[in-house]
């Protein structure tokens, strides 16, 4: 009874309604104002750098049900905590909640010259949290993401895959594109046969995975998805991939209003 009484003081702390702007957005693109929805905030100061995350329950979600831990891209990144909500799958989740009845974590990587991995340690941490506080079950949590985001479902699926039924990258880069030092690394095109690759595959391997890009990616070579689709084929690995014709870097678009992929998710974290 103390730790009921606890888990509520706890949440009601942690919850705020929507703020103004996600209704501006949703005006601005010619939609209806996204359904009204419960929001978390669940930041912290983790190795003296500030992570801001926000844990997104729509009205089709449940709360302390299966989850999607969601990886945003380069154009989020910050510690404003609002930024990584406005694209992507949180967008749409707010838009269609009978499409994605998840609950959406969503952390903001700080620093855009640096890859998720870099971050793994904190990722781990808000997904502790959010559990911790019952927002989400463990154990049927999935992992998807855009662009370096899609890298870093890539990345961080790989380095921690117990913890995710599933994992659909968005126009991903396998190899990362900054190293530790947060310099850009020199690029050739990606090969089923690149270490990188082979590695990241054989990570993946035991993941069902759901790949997505655009044949025309003028930002990430649509060559990054094909090699590591490969790779996890050559493996017998449980993988998916949608390349979309004639369609540039924004494929997070096509990807996310697939009712096929909601309805992946839906029946791999319902085991």
């Amino acid at each position: 009874m103390k730790r009921a009484h606890v888990l509520i003081v706890a949440l009601t702390a942690l919850m705020f309604t929507i703020v103004p702007g996600f209704t501006a957005m949703a005006q601005d693109s010619n939609t209806e104002p996204p359904t009204p929805l419960r929001m978390y905030d669940i930041s912290m100061d983790i190795n003296g750098q500030r992570y801001a995350c926000k844990v997104m329950v729509n009205e089709a979600a449940t709360l302390g049900g299966s989850a999607l831990l969601f990886l945003h891209g380069a154009g989020e990144c910050g510690t404003e905590g609002v930024r990584q909500l406005h694209v992507g799958l949180p967008r749409y989740a707010m838009q269609s909640p009978e499409d994605w009845p998840f609950v959406i974590i969503a952390p903001q990587k700080p620093t855009v010259n640096s890859e998720w991995e870099d971050h793994s340690e904190a990722v781990m941490a808000l997904l502790d949290r959010a559990a911790e506080l019952e927002l989400f079950d463990p154990d049927r949590l999935a992992i998807t993401g855009l662009s370096q985001g899609g890298h870093g479902t890539i990345t961080i699926a790989g380095l921690h895959p117990d913890r995710f039924k599933a994992a659909s990258p968005v126009c991903a880069y396998v190899r990362p594109v900054f190293n530790k030092d947060r310099e850009r690394i020199a690029r050739t095109e990606a090969s089923k046969t690149d270490p990188e690759v082979i590695q990241a595959a054989e990570r993946l391997a035991q993941i069902p995975i759901w790949l997505h890009h655009g044949d025309a990616d003028s930002v990430v070579p649509v060559q990054e998805s094909r090699a590591i689709q490969q790779a996890l084929r050559s493996l017998g690995a449980e993988v998916r991939y949608s390349e979309y014709h004639n369609v540039d870097h924004n494929s997070w678009d096509n990807a996310y209003q697939d009712s096929n992929l909601s309805d992946w998710f839906k029946e791999l974290l319902s085991e």
